[in-house]
């Protein structure tokens, strides 16, 4: 099924007659207006997996629920699928290139200019981050040609007291260095 059929079946409520989805590009070009907060996500093995995603969500405090979504075409989603557990690093400003790395080719991501190790359960964890949370994934929900991850979040932490969000805006890496709580 493609992106255009499945686009589809997802009608307005009630509708009013037949809806076509705006354009892709469109919707990208509004969208860069939207200042979203920047993570990681790592999953464990050998080599390890780890992707950037601005998706991050907080759905619920109880139970604790988080969710972010991947690719259905991109090699992590693979990882992310079959993963007891998956550790989510909010970004702190001044980690753009940690952005652009985990935005880029696979290849370079765990390369010796990362720096990382791994935590008790054998997580890439990045240093230097905001916070981590680790989740347990308890849905995939197909959304057009990603997946949504819903997660449980059995752990979370703050890592950097004193930096700022990294987020992203109008295409870029911004960071927040006066955000509150970063003094």
């Amino acid at each position: 099924m493609s992106r255009t059929d499945a686009s589809r079946r997802l009608q307005p409520v009630p509708a009013a007659g037949p809806v076509e989805p705006a354009g892709a590009d469109l919707v990208r070009s509004v969208l860069r207006r939207h200042a979203k907060g920047v993570a990681v996500v790592t999953v464990g093995g050998e080599p390890p997996t780890g992707f950037c995603v601005t998706s991050l969500a907080s759905l619920s405090l109880d139970p604790p629920l988080m969710s972010f979504t991947v690719g259905l075409r991109s090699a992590s989603w693979n990882a992310v699928r079959g993963a007891t557990w998956v550790m989510v690093q909010l970004l702190a400003a001044g980690q753009e290139e940690v952005a652009r790395t985990f935005a880029g080719p696979r290849q370079g991501r765990f390369a010796a200019g990362t720096s990382w190790h791994r935590d008790p359960l054998g997580l890439p964890a990045l240093d230097g981050v905001l916070a981590r949370f680790v989740l347990t994934p308890v849905s995939f929900r197909p959304v057009g040609d990603h997946a949504l991850m819903i997660g449980l979040v059995v752990r979370a932490g703050r890592v950097a007291e004193e930096a700022g969000p990294l987020v992203h805006h109008d295409g870029d890496f911004v960071g927040l260095a006066d955000a509150p709580g970063s003094d």
